[in-house]
């Protein structure tokens, strides 16, 4: 459960959208998504004090409320969002992913339909009730054709893979996942895992400086770079983890002519060879 404070005069008027929000952290254990766990330190004006925040939370998959947009794109209706919503609350009770397939001969943009594509794959992937495998890399292959953020394109390959796993398909899912390495290669992960610090600078709940504004900015910007980095980092772990379950008795020489049919690009084949070949320890504490 997450709680807040009673809206008292101490703290009318505060933005709790960015004191309370809690950030949707998607880790790669099939089936659950994990609310992830920050500590928040708040100075309110008003009361001259500090407010510590803790959300503690892990919530199943399948009770996600429609905040947590999947294919990670914005600017979606109010109409869309509600529909949405009680689409999900209908798979839950019917065991069926036929409400959100019937919201895609609705909402027809782009942006809709390559949220509707992710989500109904997660719901055959992941869904207890629900799962296709055979569905779900039908809807992830074509949630792939949208121009989406690198971290959603970086998820749907991970959930394809598992899909095709659970298809009896391992050089399909062999191939995602090495899909999904070269896509990690081109950041730079030398520095490991960093911990995520709370801003030197105060940030207040009712400012009458016009500088928190951008304060709170840079330590926005500064945290979904350091969220990014560390997303990568587990990704990493979890995807070597995977070549190794699926390569079977293929050599590293036939590993290398699956990553050439990927990429032409030969500067990335040293270090996701050198990523397999190491010691593949837990990135994060």
């Amino acid at each position: 459960m997450i709680t807040r404070p009673p809206n008292t005069g101490a703290n009318a008027g505060e933005r709790l959208g960015f004191a309370w929000r809690p950030r949707v952290v998607f880790r790669h254990r099939r089936g659950v998504a994990q609310l992830d766990v920050r500590q928040r330190h708040v100075h309110n004006m008003n009361s001259n004090s500090t407010i510590t925040v803790k959300l503690t939370c892990a919530i199943a998959f399948y009770v996600l409320p429609a905040f947590a947009q999947f294919s990670g794109l914005s600017g979606f209706s109010e109409a869309f969002l509600r529909d949405y919503s009680s689409a999900q609350e209908m798979v839950n009770q019917t065991k069926s992913a036929e409400p959100l397939l019937a919201l895609q001969r609705r909402y027809t943009n782009t942006t809709e339909q390559a949220e509707l594509e992710v989500s109904i794959g997660l719901a055959y992937g992941q869904r207890t009730g629900v799962v296709n495998p055979s569905n779900a890399v039908t809807h992830f292959t074509m949630a792939l054709r949208y121009d989406l953020p690198e971290k959603t394109y970086i998820q749907i390959l991970m959930w394809r893979g598992n899909a095709q796993e659970q298809l009896k398909k391992p050089g399909e899912a062999l191939m995602d996942y090495l899909r999904d390495l070269l896509a990690c290669s081109y950041y730079d992960l030398t520095d490991g895992w960093t911990e995520i610090q709370t801003s030197k600078v105060p940030i207040f709940i009712n400012p009458p400086d016009p500088e928190n504004e951008q304060r709170v900015r840079d330590y926005n910007l500064y945290r979904r770079h350091l969220d990014f980095q560390q997303f990568l980092l587990m990704q990493r772990y979890y995807l070597v983890e995977a070549v190794k379950r699926v390569r079977g008795e293929k050599s590293d020489s036939q590993i290398l002519e699956m990553l050439q049919t990927v990429t032409p690009d030969s500067s990335r084949y040293g270090t996701i060879m050198g990523w397999l070949k190491s010691e593949n320890k837990r990135p994060w504490p």
